[in-house]
């Protein structure tokens, strides 16, 4: 049977695609077969896995991005489970699940689980992106850290002929002085069994302002810098070859980013704000490299093998942040001191890269429809963290992982299908010696001076092997049930832990003590994830719900009044629906709804009772309600409220609810569109609540709040010839 299912996002990226259909009064879309998701690694569809699995197609990202809105936003609207974005070039508690998301590009993190520093939805162009995949619930697919799901963005592979792609686009909120403009450019080429590839972006953006026509800051919350005063270079290349049973294709990517932040942030105000303080701290920057190669030949005697390997190269500069709620741990001018120094500003330097077997064996002479996944993955990590002027607050550190796997998937009968495997997996963490430089902690009293400390490295390992299983029952031809069983495995943060080091009374004693990271490395977690949903497609109407629970003895916890992280018992739990209704053949209704919640074992005594902090789950409700229409003669329009729940629990500083509509939509003109927006169109004043959860005030115990963006208007234009 031919699926039409997923996010109503698809559904509206195959109206798009048969515009010409739709015009000539065709009375049924065009139903387009499932896309094999790479984040599966099975050669698996949507269909086939028993949990919750979402491809958003490129043009339907494109479609929101045109109304002046960002990749983080968007995805913050459509997939239910992930929070809201915070507004910013960085991920801070933009959790999936309430937990830890896995960001990859063509199957490869650009920077290490090591040392969280989380801009990769900042750093690409929409333009590049073919699709999203989003495999929601823990997963040690690829290894270490999704503990929350996986969100695999897929670029874009040369087009048949030769064709020309350019997309220009600029907006612009009241203010004079918050123009943004974009420019991608990408050439498609096709050579007999050659096909390439290459695209160049630029983007520019001045200042942001909320609601009420105030300045956002240009650092609101943790030194990521907001998105604003920026400029990226994006330069990518893709080349295939196909050959036969021979399938190749090889990814270059180079980018660059640069935030110049003007004035420091006053944190005192509700929402934080402008001061007349000039900033004195380098610019934000983040540039890096990678290439990734995959090669695959469907004609063995084993079935499918397919090689691939990748190297990055990553730098990333945080802003230099103040003393204050967001940066309560920072370093000194030397021994004793509580003043800041004049280098306190990091700089991050990843490298990593890897290679793997992956082997897709039929076992039809078994079981008729049955297949075995198995195959090797290894993996390198590099990583340090310095100061400006070359002094390392973490302890640098290199990993070795080393993986093998099996998943089997059989049917059982004609209507249940089986799917589990087993995944064990290796990593051999070195930790070099390290000294933890003069620092002091803000609190409630005011700074204290932490003494320079000696951390002791040595040779440390991880090991565990994990497991999925799930059913997935073919109930009637529209309606597919399932349940599963996944676990994720994950090494927590371990760069912030060294930063962290602290000696019990370490207050009081002199410098040059001397303490063993075997004292303080953190225990590796793993994260188990039950879920159970139904799959509806019938004519016009397409649901996919689900309900999930997940547990883990190791869960990692910030408390950012104290700037101390801590593991310990938790539980998260929630349901999530995406649904979707073609009133008419252009006519298309969606909803995207989810509700998450979670409580962890605070005083440890063995019983989970106390609300996870908002950086966790700083949306409990979310809800995106869509209409899209497609006219005869090509032009389209969108529409978008969106709603993500305020949250008051515990001894966490309140949240607000959040109410935004957006609009948007396109004119064919020649060989292109012109397209238009206009996000948070009633320029409503609100917070940002998943920016407002990355910090509590130490002195005050409230929120650090940060405003959300008002009103933007977008033109654009963009063709293909």
């Amino acid at each position: 049977m031919t699926r039409f299912q997923g996010l109503p996002a698809t559904a509206l990226a195959v109206l798009w695609g048969t515009t010409s259909v739709v015009a000539q009064g065709a009375e049924e879309p065009v139903l387009l077969d499932e896309v094999v998701i790479q984040a599966l690694r099975t050669g698996g569809t949507e269909s086939s896995i028993p949990g919750a699995v979402q491809v958003i197609e490129g043009e339907q990202v494109r479609q929101r991005i045109r109304q002046g809105r960002d990749l983080a936003d968007v995805l913050g609207d459509l997939v239910p489970g992930l929070a809201p974005s915070n507004g910013t070039i960085g991920g801070a508690s933009q959790t999936l699940r309430g937990r830890n998301t896995q960001i990859l590009i063509d199957g490869v993190a650009r920077t290490s689980e090591l040392r969280g520093f989380d801009r990769e939805f900042s750093t690409i162009d929409p333009n590049s992106i073919e699709r999203i995949e989003v495999v929601k619930g823990s997963t040690a697919r690829f290894g270490n850290g999704a503990t929350g799901g996986i969100v695999n963005i897929v670029t874009s592979s040369p087009d048949a002929g030769f064709r020309t792609t350019i997309e220009g686009r600029l907006s612009t909120q009241s203010e004079s002085d918050s123009r943004a403009a974009d420019l991608f450019v990408a050439q498609d080429a096709q050579f007999g069994d050659f096909g390439v590839r290459v695209e160049a972006s630029g983007r520019d953006v001045d200042n942001r302002f909320d609601g009420d026509g105030d300045r956002i800051p240009p650092d609101p919350i943790i030194g990521q810098g907001n998105a604003d005063n920026l400029e990226r270079y994006t330069l990518g290349s893709t080349l295939t070859w196909q050959r036969g049973a021979s399938d190749l294709r090889l990814r270059l990517d180079a980018y660059e980013l640069e935030q110049d932040i003007d004035f420091f942030t006053d944190y005192g105000t509700d929402p934080v704000s402008l001061t007349d303080r000039p900033y004195d701290g380098e610019p934000v920057r983040d540039e890096g490299q990678s290439a990734s190669v995959r090669y695959s030949y469907s004609d063995t005697p084993i079935g499918e093998v397919e090689l691939s390997a990748f190297v990055t190269d990553v730098d990333r500069r945080a802003a230099f942040a103040e003393p204050g709620p967001q940066n309560t741990l920072y370093y000194t001018t030397g021994p004793g001191s509580i003043t800041q120094s004049d280098d306190a500003q990091t700089e991050l330097f990843t490298t990593t890269y890897g290679a793997s077997v992956t082997v897709r064996t039929p076992l039809d002479g078994v079981i008729s429809g049955a297949g075995l996944t198995w195959g090797l993955d290894y993996a390198r990590d590099d990583v340090e963290q310095e100061l400006i002027d070359g002094t390392p607050i973490i302890a640098p550190m290199e990993q070795d992982s080393f993986a093998a796997f099996v998943q089997l998937e059989a049917p059982i009968g004609s209507r249940l299908t089986f799917s589990g495997g087993v995944r064990a997996e290796r990593f051999d963490l070195t930790v070099e010696d390290f000294v933890r430089p003069d620092a002091a902690q803000l609190g409630t009293t005011g700074a204290t001076a932490l003494p320079a400390l000696n951390v002791e490295g040595g040779e440390f390992d991880y090991d565990a092997v994990v497991g999925n299983a799930g059913l997935v029952f073919e109930a009637t031809d529209e309606i597919d049930l399932y349940a599963g069983f996944s676990q994720g495995f994950s090494v927590p943060d371990v760069g912030a832990f060294t930063r962290r080091a602290v000696l019990p009374g370490a207050l009081a004693l002199a410098p040059g003590q001397t303490i063993s990271f075997e004292d303080i490395e953190p225990d590796a977690q793993i994260v188990d994830t039950y879920q159970i949903g139904v799959r509806f497609d019938q004519d016009a109407i397409s649901v996919d719900a689900s309900a999930f629970f997940s547990t883990s003895d190791e869960g990692v916890t910030f408390d950012s009044a104290t700037n101390e992280l801590s593991q310990q018992k938790e539980e998260i739990y929630g349901a999530e629906i995406s649904l979707s209704y073609a009133v008419r053949p252009a006519w298309l209704l969606g909803a995207e709804l989810a509700y998450i919640e979670g409580e962890f074992d605070d005083d440890d005594d063995g019983s989970v009772e106390t609300p996870l902090p908002n950086n966790r789950i700083p949306a409990p409700f979310t809800a995106t309600l869509s209409t899209d229409y497609l006219f005869a003669n090509g032009a389209s329009l969108l529409g978008e409220l969106v709603y993500a729940s305020g949250r008051d629990e515990g001894d966490e500083p309140e949240l607000d609810d959040m109410v935004t509509v957006n609009f948007g939509g396109a004119y064919p003109v020649g060989t292109g569109d012109i397209t238009f927006g206009i996000s948070n169109l009633f320029d409503r004043q609100q917070d940002n609540n998943t920016a407002s959860s990355v910090r509590t005030d130490p002195l005050t115990g409230g929120g650090v709040y940060v405003a959300d963006e008002g009103r933007r208007f977008s033109l654009g234009y963009s063709a293909t010839f």
